[in-house]
């Protein structure tokens, strides 16, 4: 079987696996170095909710009259309050 995973090496930690790896037996791997930086990019952090807001327009956050009322109604299902 052969499977790729993303795995970051840090000299004084070891290997570490992107995923979680069940790994139970010992196992042959085949490792490929690439050392030049333009083949890595990082991995991009996701954004938050400050991140998202901060990028929309102002008058897109304004509550309207139907929003408040949606906001307002009372549970009808098995909704978690």
């Amino acid at each position: 079987m052969l499977q790729t995973v993303e795995a970051i090496y840090d000299p004084q930690k070891g290997l570490a696996f992107s995923e979680k790896m069940n790994i139970t037996t010992p196992i042959k791997v085949l490792v490929t170095f690439v050392e030049s930086s333009s083949f890595f990019s990082p991995i991009p952090k996701a954004p938050t909710l400050d991140d998202l807001l901060a990028g929309s327009p102002k008058e897109a956050l304004v509550l309207t009259d139907e929003d408040r009322e949606w906001l307002n109604s009372p549970a009808i299902g098995k909704e978690i309050l």
